[in-house]
């Protein structure tokens, strides 16, 4: 994982397979706001390109930030887009930004609770 020491690796993957351990994700990315993907998980058969999904997170935050912005709001802390038979949920974890995916449309709760839990236990130990 780039910019990250071998211990900051290994707590960040403990938490990625915490936030898999406990929701039905189909996939699962921590980011850079930038974009970079430093980590990626999806479920055998879940065909996505780990650097498209891991890019696409670049378009959502910058649009996010620059709607929060225009309204005069601070700090764009997530993002859930929401299809007929999915959703992608971005939230802000300190420096980093975690992206999952899934399916299953009753998972949506409770994957925004555990996101918010996790993105939030991540930005204590990795401040902007």
């Amino acid at each position: 994982m780039a910019e990250l020491t071998p211990e900051e690796a290994h707590s960040l993957s403990n938490f990625l397979s915490s936030i898999t351990e406990y929701s039905e994700l189909e996939a699962l990315a921590l980011i850079t706001r930038e974009g970079l993907r430093l980590a990626f998980s999806a479920i055998p058969g879940y065909n996505i390109d780990p650097d498209l999904f891991s890019s696409l997170s670049a378009v959502v935050v910058q649009s996010g930030d620059d709607a929060i912005s225009s309204l005069g709001y601070k700090n764009m802390l997530e993002v859930i887009l929401r299809g007929d038979n999915g959703f992608i949920i971005l939230s802000a974890a300190g420096r980093f930004f975690l992206m999952g995916a899934c399916r299953q449309m009753p998972e949506l709760g409770k994957v925004v609770k555990i996101f918010r839990y996790y993105a939030g236990e991540i930005a204590k130990r990795y401040p902007k």
